[in-house]
């Protein structure tokens, strides 16, 4: 499992993340005969999705769940248009944006894992018909079952 804290994997069914010590609660769920131990859902609010995301730097692996992405990226948003307001030549928002390239682009690859799609779809940025698939993507549910790039997120059920 994924604490959804900090993004650490723990061992299934641990009752607290060995790194940084946040109770995991687990429910067991029967699928096609399979029992999968999933976090119990919970939403991710503002302020951790923001430290979850910078503790995960330059982390590709794993799987982000909606609001986790929606969240950091909506940050990081705020922080490039108050970077512009403060300095109108552009070169703050510049920095801030270039600083923040690798941190968003490695949730977007585990946003894209959440969805069972590989994070280098988001070079799909690159082409202008592009964009439209990877925010499709990155705008649905996850999978409801492990997949090739792990356990669910905490809310890839819903």
């Amino acid at each position: 499992m994924i604490c959804t804290k900090c993004g650490t994997t723990t061992p299934d069914g641990a009752g607290f993340c060995s790194n940084c010590g946040f109770a995991i609660e687990v429910e067991k769920v029967v699928i096609d005969r399979e029992l999968l131990i999933i976090p119990v859902a919970c939403k991710v609010t503002f302020s951790e999705a923001i430290e979850i995301c910078l503790s995960n730097f330059f982390n590709f692996n794993g799987r982000a769940s909606r609001t986790e992405y929606w969240w950091f990226y909506l940050f990081t948003v705020l922080l490039s248009w108050g970077a512009a307001i403060v300095d109108k030549s552009g070169t703050l928002a510049f920095i801030v944006s270039l600083i923040f390239c690798f941190p968003v682009f490695a949730a977007g690859a585990r946003r894209l894992h959440d969805t069972n799609h590989s994070g280098w779809l988001q070079l799909l940025y690159l082409t202008v018909i592009g964009i439209i698939p990877v925010v499709v993507w990155l705008a649905s549910s996850g999978t409801n079952r492990v997949n090739q790039y792990g356990n669910p997120s905490s809310e890839s059920r819903h």
